[in-house]
């Protein structure tokens, strides 16, 4: 029987550069790195960095994204900019509550939500 989603992949060109990101500008915590991966801890999941090689490319548009679940998307929008983070689509109202996506060093869209039942005016 398949168990819960455990990890999400991501390819990257730089692998310091994708490394600091992750960890300096979004805060997770870095497991572990060695030279072909580089693993953090977000909470329920692990996000694994994998350099850019024959097998596996860069290619951010190719349909898949992820997100973190905040409980005040106005003040880690802040704080993520502080940080230096590129949004690319600033906090706005849906139907599930707020919505916002910040590029990561290698284009890669990473959705920041937070949920109706949490939200609050902006």
């Amino acid at each position: 029987m398949i168990g819960k989603l455990g990890l999400i992949m991501v390819v990257v060109k730089d692998m310091d550069r994708s490394v600091r990101f992750y960890r300096d500008v979004l805060g997770l915590r870095l497991e572990f790195t060695i030279p072909q991966w580089s693993q953090f801890d977000a909470g329920n999941i692990k996000i694994g960095l994998h350099p850019e090689g024959e097998q596996v490319k860069v290619s951010p548009t190719s349909g898949c994204t992820f997100g973190f679940e905040v409980t005040n998307i106005e003040s880690t929008v802040a704080e993520l900019k502080r940080k230096g983070a590129s949004f690319l689509m600033e906090p706005h109202k849906e139907d599930f509550g707020w919505l916002a996506a910040v590029s990561d060093p290698d284009g890669y869209i990473i959705q920041i939500f937070q949920t109706a039942a949490q939200a609050q005016p902006a």
